[in-house]
């Protein structure tokens, strides 16, 4: 690459943490009728990786798949917000986040 066709180019990171959120998800039974002394219902445990926005929403935490880096210092657009509720929450790891090139 010449000097020429270079491009300023910044390393930025989201000002929301990555995290790993182990939760129990609600879950349902077999469709149709279910036999009760037959039915073993099982918790669901899942595993979702995200942005965290802090305080987002009230009762729930909220993570985020995506953000646009351009807007790092007043983030206004994001992808699949996830909302959990607290009460569902096992563990939450915080993962360290890779700098973004803009």
């Amino acid at each position: 690459m010449t000097k020429s066709n270079k491009t300023k180019q910044n390393l930025v990171k989201s000002k929301w943490d990555l995290v790993c959120i182990h939760w129990v998800d609600a879950f349902d039974g077999e469709n149709g009728w279910t036999e009760l002394e037959k039915y073993k219902p099982c918790e669901c445990t899942v595993v979702s990786v995200g942005w965290l926005i802090p305080n987002f929403l009230k009762g729930y935490i909220t993570i985020v798949s995506s953000y646009m880096p351009e807007e790092i210092k007043d983030p206004k657009t994001v992808g699949m917000p996830t909302h959990i509720p607290d009460g569902m929450i096992k563990k939450i790891y915080t993962i360290q986040q890779p700098d973004v090139l803009i």
